[in-house]
């Protein structure tokens, strides 16, 4: 025990020196972080585009704005439609209910697929798991040329109804919510069974109830994915544009029509639904997928 003990101890300067590497290490990525934030936030309170163009004859890379204005956050709202075609509010409109069915669709048709492969056990949900595994091992490359064709033929393009290809078999946190299913007992659902109820109602009222605050955390993650995601609606989605998309389309214009403060601007309106959404709930996030990850 004693033996024990000293070599703990020894161990404990190498341990410190690990852990402060880290910690400064960290430091560092926090603040390289946040003064893109900062930077954004100062050129979106410029007062002109004037203010911008003499930083850049000037080649200065940071610098406070000589006239202080939130006009170009209410610029947004008023003119975001001469640039992109659509208004600033349709966008935000577009992002939260095409975010929130692709995400939610994605969400829960994983959890479904994770919730059978764990409870139901047989060769063909053990098949349908190696499956997952592989498909994870093996990088897929040169599918969207095919998506866009199957997505042309079945009339999904600029279609609603494309949301529907989100459900997926193994989709966005496959493993994490496989290893949350798995920490739930199986006896739950035989006491389920014996006191009468269905493979419905064990589910919805019983299993989904105990692990739902943990794969929460996950669609959460998967909503802010999706809010961020341009490329889809630039191939498939154009007529219905999310806000990323438009502000894409304005990095394109905004230095030749001289909007820069105005683009970084919607840049910084458009990071506050997700940046606020992951500040509430950060802890449960970062405690659940650890945790996920761990029981898996």
């Amino acid at each position: 025990m004693a033996t024990r003990n000293f070599s703990m101890k020894r161990k404990a300067p190498s341990q410190k020196i690990v852990f402060s590497f880290a910690f400064v290490l960290m430091a560092l990525y926090t603040l390289l972080i946040l003064f893109f934030f900062v930077y954004g936030f100062l050129i979106s309170v410029k007062g002109s585009q004037l203010d911008v163009n003499d930083d850049i004859v000037s080649k200065t890379l940071f610098s406070l704005p000589k006239h202080f204005s939130l006009k170009n956050y209410v610029t947004c709202f008023v003119d975001w439609e001469k640039y992109t075609n659509f208004s600033y509010l349709t966008m935000v409109w577009n992002s939260c209910w095409r975010t929130f069915a692709s995400a939610f669709l994605s969400w829960f048709s994983t959890a479904l697929v994770c919730y059978i492969l764990v409870h139901y056990k047989s060769k063909f949900t053990e098949f349908l798991y190696f499956v997952g595994l592989l498909v994870a091992m093996l990088p897929l490359y040169g599918g969207q040329g095919a998506t866009y064709r199957l997505y042309k033929n079945l009339n999904l393009m600029n279609n609603p109804m494309i949301n529907i290809c989100s459900i997926t078999l193994y989709g966005a946190y496959f493993f994490y919510m496989y290893a949350f299913w798995k920490s739930i007992s199986h006896s739950y659902i035989e006491a389920a069974s014996i006191d009468g109820a269905g493979d419905y109602q064990t589910l919805f009222r019983v299993m989904l109830p105990q692990v739902l605050p943990s794969i929460t955390a996950l669609f959460i993650m998967q909503f802010i994915t999706a809010w961020n995601d341009y490329e889809s609606t630039a191939v498939y989605m154009p007529e219905f544009p999310n806000l990323s998309y438009g502000i894409y389309v304005l990095s394109e214009r905004s230095i030749y029509i001289g909007i820069i403060p105005m683009y970084f601007a919607g840049v910084m309106l458009a990071l506050l639904p997700v940046l606020t959404l992951f500040l509430i709930f950060q802890n449960s996030i970062m405690e659940k997928v650890y945790l996920g990850g761990l029981k898996g």
